[in-house]
């Protein structure tokens, strides 16, 4: 009976086993006609791929080297372990797909699908004038929870949106995901991973994660009625790329946990169609416990407010934004545009080289925020505002700032505190090091002294995370008078930006915790 049971599970398993297809897709050799399920009888067009429902453990193949012109659009999902691939084959250029201005939606679209691979891919949809236009567009509706879509390496440039403020402007750009619909039935993403893409040169953003159904979205906090079911959970983002942007490099709305490392962002907000645009190059919007970490990003454009590398943005509670490298920015390394509720934000064992602007902006109320361990170099000729309570909109701002570390060779950097009562703030801010600059009026227990750093202000650009030797000049000397000057603070992450533990008593002010052997 058992013999015969397996054998009846064999044969039930065995078509399933064997479901899985590879089809190819080849633009200069192919024909529509051929069965498509090997290199010698590909397929040759997008219309053939766009009319063909692919299976779980399906790979469609295209072709290395070769163009196709409009829009790729398959059809069907896959299930858990047996995901519809997308992917090169060949040697050569990347495949391309080109929009070639006309495509509205994506070049790449997908709807209402899950369980979906998008592997090394070209991706383009230049114009003379902008309009609707986006690389690659993974959408949904109406459908409760979609899982598991994954873009990686793929090159997405070129893409002429829409520069701009308006929402229509927002959808346009590198990569949007989104949902577009939930009136019927609630709607969210698990399990979306975009690594190892390159992004440039598009108009309006490089990659945004939205819901378009809660366009006032700031009256939705984490974890109320309306966000939850709303929510991103598993999301991953890193190791891209995304440079000549008109506005923001990274949009992450509605997670819920997620984790955004290892990106490099650069010449960011810098416009376009002759509009001048502000942006801070990675900001999160309704996010929950998402951390941001080993991110560089430069040479944001902006030419108002805005403009720092990181933005915690309205709703945006124990978001972690640390490990990282800002430089060259218009403003600095975080502008802080919370909402009154919100918790728990940490901004920690950074760098900051040659920003201008606003360093650390303390702008909208906040129920905490924690700013310690960062290291803050200012070159000669600039001017900016260290610490800056730029105070928009009535409410109270708590927040800490503490063993943090400020050279500066310019005569002209400074603080702006509100003293407005109606913005209310409650600053903490205490064993700083100053050295070239006069500490702010507000605190105590400055440390003023020399850091003796072993070399600041040589920090270059595009760095190597992984690389224990990356912005050394910025780590102490053993006689530096940042040693054992700051205070203990409880859950500090347990290492530096170069990943010393922290275990031998009082911490060092600054990014760097010195040991014997710290590196």
């Amino acid at each position: 009976m058992k013999t015969c049971i397996r054998l009846l599970l064999f044969a039930f398993l065995l078509p399933c086993a064997l479901s899985a297809r590879d089809f190819y897709l080849d633009s200069a050799n192919g024909d529509d006609a051929h069965r498509g399920t090997s290199p010698e009888a590909a397929w040759k067009s997008l219309e053939k791929v766009n009319k063909t429902t692919f299976k779980p453990g399906d790979t469609l193949h295209l072709k290395r080297g070769e163009i196709w012109f409009g829009q790729l659009k398959p059809r069907g999902s896959g299930a858990p372990g047996k995901h519809i691939v997308v992917r090169d084959y060949g040697s050569g250029n990347l495949p391309l797909i080109d929009g070639n201005g006309v495509v509205g939606e994506a070049v790449v679209y997908l709807h209402n699908q899950e369980y979906i691979e998008i592997h090394n891919l070209e991706v383009v949809n230049d114009a003379e004038s902008e309009g609707d236009r986006r690389g690659v567009w993974v959408s949904g509706s109406n459908i409760g929870v979609l899982s598991s879509i994954y873009l990686k390496g793929l090159y997405i440039h070129d893409i002429h949106g829409i520069a701009g403020q308006s929402l229509s402007a927002k959808r346009t750009g590198g990569i949007y995901i989104a949902m577009t619909d939930d009136a019927e039935k609630p709607s969210r993403w698990h399990d979306i991973r975009i690594e190892n893409c390159i992004i440039h040169d598009v108009r309006n953003s490089g990659l945004t994660i939205q819901n378009e159904t809660t366009q006032h979205i700031e009256d939705f906090p984490p974890d109320s009625e309306e966000w939850t079911p709303r929510r991103v959970t598993d999301l991953y983002v890193a190791n891209n790329t995304i440079y000549n942007v008109a506005k923001n490099g990274m949009i992450i709305r509605l997670a819920d946990g997620g984790l955004v490392e290892h990106n490099l962002l650069f010449e960011t907000a810098i416009g376009g169609d002759g509009k001048g645009m502000s942006g801070n190059t990675i900001f999160s919007r309704s996010a929950k416990n998402t951390i941001f970490q080993f991110n560089e990003g430069y040479n944001n454009r902006s030419p108002s407010y805005d403009g720092c590398l990181y933005d915690a943005d309205l709703n945006s509670p124990g978001t972690i934004w640390q490990y990282s490298y800002s430089h060259d920015n218009a403003h600095g390394l975080y502008w802080g545009c919370t909402v009154q509720a919100d918790t728990g934000i940490i901004i920690r064992y950074n760098i900051s080289q040659n920003d201008k602007g606003g360093i650390f902006v303390v702008n909208y109320p906040t129920n905490g925020t924690r700013i310690y361990n960062n290291t803050v170099y200012i070159g000669p000729h600039r001017s900016p505002i260290i610490l800056y309570e730029r105070g928009r909109r009535e409410g109270t701002r708590d927040y800490e700032f503490y063993n943090n570390l400020i050279i500066s060779r310019s005569e002209d950097a400074g603080y702006e505190f509100n003293l407005r009562e109606d913005r209310g703030y409650t600053r903490d801010i205490r064993n700083n090091l100053f050295f070239g600059v006069e500490p702010p009026e507000y605190g105590k227990d400055h440390v003023i002294g020399d850091p003796s750093l072993i070399g600041a202000g040589q920090g270059g650009s595009q760095i190597d995370f992984k690389d224990p030797k990356r912005l050394a000049g910025y780590r102490i000397r053993v006689e530096s008078a940042a040693r054992d000057a700051g205070i203990m603070i409880e859950d500090n992450g347990g290492r530096d930006f170069w990943g010393n533990p922290l275990i031998d008593g009082l911490p060092d002010i600054g990014a760097h915790e010195w040991t014997p052997a710290s590196r």
